[in-house]
């Protein structure tokens, strides 16, 4: 959609084909329907997409400014009741100029995250590992958390994960700071083959950096296992252990304590769809049209062939119309936004370079599921008083997250009751979608269960069943009616028909071997010129993020338009 907006206004004429009967791909929002309910609340929505913005993601901002759409903080870490009411979350206090003379640049029109001004966490929230059960506040402010939580490690390795992981990534995160044009090559030649674990099982006491031995006084020498563990669990690095370094150590840039983070108000899909209307593109899309043949002529033009996507007999005879007008047409030029794990399905022709090819083959794409739950009371502000972040366990749940809109309602609302990745999430996907919502309500419902450290078995259920009497899905009511559930909402974006994963995530060594073919047009018009582009979140340094998406599809259109413009690059 971007890339077709601005090459409408710059003369083309340009076609969408869309293989889903909606806009918006990963941004995808639950929402009660008149063909489909989810939610007793028909008020509710949920995320089973693009949930949050960083601040620093200054592309998808100026869409929402341009679509005049509302948005709000989205809550990583709980808050007080206070902070919760106070109007902060929907009208934070913004920097007034630009700072980069230190550590922690800042921009004119940035959340003020200074001390006093952008709420302190609560610590409200749970940690649920090795079947101990602390708030974030115990976690922070207990000296041997480790050794509270059963993770016995010693010397250098006392402190918390975050701790740990940082010591440990510090002195990269420092060159970048300082000059990120020399430290990212560096780090990509260094650390490029590594693996997440890899990285924290070395030694890096003396690393070369320019030729020189780098000096620093943080931890960088090799982490035990059980530290492993440790920041596995707890920063949502276990399932991604294998995964390139490079590729969590960007996330980890991102993902911290210290950045805001927005939601759209209503849904993401608001911010698509407004897109979509402002810029008029229902004039130039069809939807329900899955590409299969995506060829070249000898003449140069570009011809497809599509199916469609899902036959329905009221739509059928227009549907196969659109197919048949399709295959009728040709162009000058195509932008390939699908992703690469759905790509590999659509027939080419003449064939694309080798380096595409393999890009198109190996790159990983990983899994993502989401389990949310619908309940008649916000029990977590009302019991435990916890407004906004998340819960983390070592249950299959993995993390929760509580909605940062409508705090303090005493209505319901909807728990992320689990947000999983990678092998953590594929359990998920073997299993039913009733399933799914009956584990992760029982474990919703002992992460939460109020009772003493030392009651019975028997109390325990009890409690844990008061947490479940809340919640509107109920297991017993829709075992032999699973087709017909209200109160919970799921989405495993590997079994997606449209993405086959939720995003582009680089297996060791993939970014600097797929990367710039990933990015690099293929084909040549008759002229000589390139004629096939690429764009997709795919396509960026930043994938997963709707920025990365909105990146690329910036520089396809560029392209097309025939600026002299270089390929994406790392700086």
């Amino acid at each position: 959609m971007i890339s077709a907006a601005h090459l409408r206004k710059a003369g083309h004429n340009v076609t969408i084909v869309e293989a889903d009967n909606r806009v918006g791909g990963r941004c995808m929002t639950f929402r009660n329907t008149p063909d489909k309910r989810y939610f007793e609340d028909s008020n509710l929505t949920a995320e089973a997409g693009a949930m949050r913005i960083p601040d620093m993601h200054k592309l998808v901002h100026h869409l929402i400014d341009y679509t005049e759409i509302e948005k709000q903080l989205f809550l990583n870490s709980s808050i007080s009741h206070k902070d919760a009411l106070s109007g902060f979350v929907s009208d934070p206090e913004l920097y007034s100029k630009d700072d980069t003379s230190g550590a922690h640049k800042y921009f004119k029109g940035d959340v003020n995250i200074d001390k006093g001004v952008f709420p302190d966490p609560s610590g409200n929230n749970f940690v649920h590992v090795n079947y101990h059960h602390i708030s974030r506040k115990t976690y922070e402010s207990t000296p041997d958390i480790a050794q509270l939580l059963e993770y016995d490690l010693t010397g250098d390795e006392k402190g918390r994960a975050r701790q740990l992981l940082d010591a440990k990534i510090g002195w990269l995160m420092s060159l970048v700071n300082e000059n990120p044009l020399t430290a990212w090559p560096y780090i990509i030649n260094a650390f490029g083959e590594f693996s997440m674990r890899r990285f924290l099982k070395e030694d890096f006491n003396k690393p070369k950096y320019q030729g020189q031995d780098f000096q620093d006084s943080t931890f960088m020498s090799p982490l035990s296992e059980n530290a492993i563990e440790f920041i596995g669990v707890m920063e949502n690095l276990e399932s991604r252990m294998s995964y390139s370094f490079i590729q969590s150590f960007i996330e980890l840039a991102i993902i911290k304590p210290t950045t805001p983070f927005w939601l759209i108000k209503g849904g993401t899909d608001k911010l698509t769809d407004a897109y979509y209307q402002k810029e008029n593109l229902e004039q130039v899309t069809f939807l329900n049209q899955t590409l299969t043949d995506l060829y070249r002529t000898d003449c140069g033009k570009i011809k497809i062939k599509t199916k469609v996507s899902n036959v329905s007999a009221t739509d059928s005879a227009k549907d196969q119309g659109v197919q048949r007008m399709l295959a009728s047409r040709e162009w000058d030029e195509v932008i390939v936004t699908i992703p690469f794990s759905c790509f590999r399905l659509v027939h080419v022709w003449p064939k694309f370079s080798q380096g595409k090819r393999q890009a198109v083959r190996e790159l990983h794409y990983d899994a993502a599921t989401k389990i949310l739950l619908e309940f008649r009371e916000r029990f977590w502000e009302t019991d435990q008083e916890i407004f906004g972040g998340g819960s983390v366990t070592d249950l299959p749940n993995r993390f929760m997250y509580y909605p940062s809109e409508r705090m303090g309602s005493n209505k319901g609302g909807i728990l992320l009751a689990s947000y999983s990745w990678a092998d953590d999430a594929r359990k998920w996907d073997s299993m039913t979608e009733y399933d799914r919502f009956c584990y992760a309500l029982d474990n919703v419902a002992i992460t939460h269960a109020v009772h003493a450290d030392d009651a019975t078995y028997d109390e325990r259920i009890k409690a844990q069943q008061r947490i479940k009497d809340l919640c509107v899905f109920d297991p017993e009511l829709y075992k032999d009616d699973q087709d017909q559930i209200i109160g919970a909402a799921t989405i495993s974006w590997m079994n997606n028909p449209y993405a086959f994963g939720e995003a582009a995530i680089y297996y060791p060594g993939q970014l600097d071997l797929f990367h710039r073919s990933i990015t690099r047009s293929e084909w040549d018009s008759s002229e000589g010129q390139p004629i096939a582009h690429f764009a997709g979140e795919h396509a960026s340094l930043k994938h997963a993020w709707i920025e990365g998406a909105i990146e690329s599809a910036l520089h396809s259109a560029l392209v097309v338009n025939e600026n002299d413009l270089p390929t994406l690059s790392i700086h």
